[in-house]
């Protein structure tokens, strides 16, 4: 599992899910696919996300990042 779903766990509950082992590697999964990084290492991932969500340069990116996490995370929640 990657590490630097802790620092992102709020997108867990914006999708109405518990903060459990197997819902933390669906948001791996939601934010690779939303960055089209599905086989990067996971600092890699981590170096991007804190880049989106973390740098306060652009909150209309962060947002939109954010959004696009949260559905599907939902949608992985719904189809397992």
């Amino acid at each position: 599992m990657s590490f630097y779903t802790k620092h992102i766990s709020e997108l867990l509950k914006r999708a109405g899910a518990d903060t459990t082992p197997e819902n933390k590697e669906l948001l791996d999964r939601a934010v690779r696919k939303t960055l089209d990084m599905e086989r990067a290492d996971a600092p890699e991932v981590w170096e991007k996300v804190k880049e989106i969500m973390f740098s306060g340069r652009d909150e209309k990116r962060k947002r939109k990042f954010e959004d696009s996490v949260v559905k599907l995370m939902v949608k992985y929640l719904i189809t397992g």
